[in-house]
């Protein structure tokens, strides 16, 4: 994910004004707090040295509905650093349908959608390599903003099919790293992104379902020799419950078209991963992750992320000590595209209220 040192929130609270403004519209609103502290410790690195990390931030979280007015606000704070990280404004009719402005999430996979805001929510300390936001390394663009579009029906079973779409101003490669379109502190540069994804829950009490998506990102590249990829991501998606036993995965097939100096190269990846998570008693949940890349070590768009997850096996423990309370901990092995590496991470979170 990219971050700004110094976030202005004024785009933030003059949207909440104009919102609360509206007279005699039925409000309601919802606010929440996520502190997180984690340590992770990699034998070897990336970088081949053992590395030792922990980190501290706290997720802020707020909706608003003013009728059929729509808003949201997601603030990320970190112990270096903070970033307005999702922003959006719009309406949604009583079919339904909703129409929003403002910074998203792209419409892909299953991880980002579900647990964008990472820590308490997501059983596991590390999400999937390949759902890796733009800060954390990852190879995929997760953020855009621009306009997104959703419609939600039921059928006469009680079953929600829902169909999003986005299109705007996507991700670049630069220093290293995708860097999201920042709407606190705007530049150049850039180009398109549009994401599709259609989703099917059994019910609308019940998150249980599955889904598929497709994106393309026209992604400039500063890098030697490189001048923009058009990138092309298509998969599927699964998430069901058994008794205890949880089971949710996806499936990416993704497609670079490199633009060099001396013409146009095409290469493709699949990356896939899938999770059990199997509750032992109320209060404590075991979890095992498996995650395997095809085509990765020999395509050239990897190779500028050179921490890109090859393959891993992740194993953890989430205790529920308190009432919104978790402590989790967990060991993987990983394989990047030119090494290896042990990881052992430990991490408390919460939610308030």
């Amino acid at each position: 994910m990219s971050y700004s040192r110094h976030t202005n929130l004024t785009p933030l609270v003059l949207s909440v004004m104009l919102i609360s403004a509206a007279a005699g519209a039925q409000t309601s609103q919802q606010f929440l707090a996520l502190p997180e502290v984690s340590y992770l410790h990699q034998s070897p690195g990336v970088s081949g040295d053992t590395d030792a990390d922990t980190r501290a931030s706290l997720d802020l979280l707020y909706g608003l509905d003013v009728g059929h007015y729509r808003f949201f606000a997601e603030l990320i704070a970190t112990d270096e650093k903070r970033d307005l990280a999702r922003l959006h404004l719009g309406y949604e009719t009583r079919h339904g349908t909703s129409v929003l402005a403002g910074r998203f999430q792209v419409n892909q996979g299953y991880w980002n959608k579900a647990f964008h805001f990472r820590n308490y929510i997501q059983s596991s300390i590390q999400p999937p390599g390949i759902a890796d936001f733009e800060g954390e390394g990852g190879a995929l663009p997760s953020h855009f903003s621009g306009i997104n579009l959703s419609q939600l029906w039921t059928t006469p079973q009680g079953a929600i099919i829902q169909a999003e779409a986005g299109f705007g101003i996507g991700a670049k490669y630069e220093g290293g790293r995708l860097d999201a379109y920042d709407l606190d502190n705007p530049d150049g540069g850039r180009k398109t992104s549009f994401s599709l994804r259609l989703t099917y829950n059994r019910d609308e009490n019940s998150d249980a379902g599955f889904g598929l998506f497709v994106a393309g990102n026209h992604i400039p590249l500063s890098a030697a020799g490189l001048r923009e990829n058009r990138q092309t991501v298509a998969g599927a998606w699964i998430n069901n419950h058994l008794a205890a036993l949880r089971i949710h995965g996806a499936l990416y097939g993704v497609n670079n078209a490199m633009e060099t100096g001396s013409g146009r190269s095409r290469t493709r990846f699949y990356s896939t991963w899938l999770q059990g998570d199997y509750s032992l008693r109320r209060s404590l949940t075991s979890y095992l992750r498996l995650e395997q890349s095809e085509g990765a070590r020999s395509d050239a768009y990897l190779e500028l992320f050179p921490g890109f997850v090859h393959h891993r096996r992740l194993a953890g423990l989430r205790w529920d000590l308190l009432e919104n309370h978790a402590v989790k901990i967990e060991y993987a092995h990983t394989g990047f595209l030119h090494s290896g590496s042990d990881q052992w991470a430990v991490q408390w979170s919460m939610i308030l209220p």
